[in-house]
């Protein structure tokens, strides 16, 4: 980042008076630490450990409900409710960038 002009430092801090003034918690929010599911989903590594084990839960859940188990209704369902899952984990782990 260049160096900043002593008008745009101003501009900054008068932004930053501004919202200290007009939202206290915002110090405290952005001060604590993330909780450790949240700083989970910024790893790439995990992201992809999460999505490989419910792809097997939903083939899994897929394949019981088709060879006509007993519980097909109930393995289908989570199959389903798997792959929505999947998704969002995909979703979020291409938002990740690396580095």
């Amino acid at each position: 980042m260049d160096a900043l002009t002593d008008r745009e430092r101003q501009l900054l801090d008068d932004i930053e008076r501004r919202l200290r003034r007009d939202s206290p918690g915002l110090d405290r929010l952005l001060g604590r630490r993330p909780a450790p599911l949240r700083r989970m989903t910024h790893r790439p590594r995990v992201l992809a450990a999460v999505a490989a084990l419910l792809a097997v839960l939903t083939g899994a859940g897929a394949l019981y409900a088709g060879a006509g188990a007993p519980q097909a209704p109930l393995a289908a369902a989570g199959a389903g409710g798997s792959a929505v899952l999947l998704a969002l984990v995909f979703r979020r782990l291409m938002a990740v960038r690396p580095g």
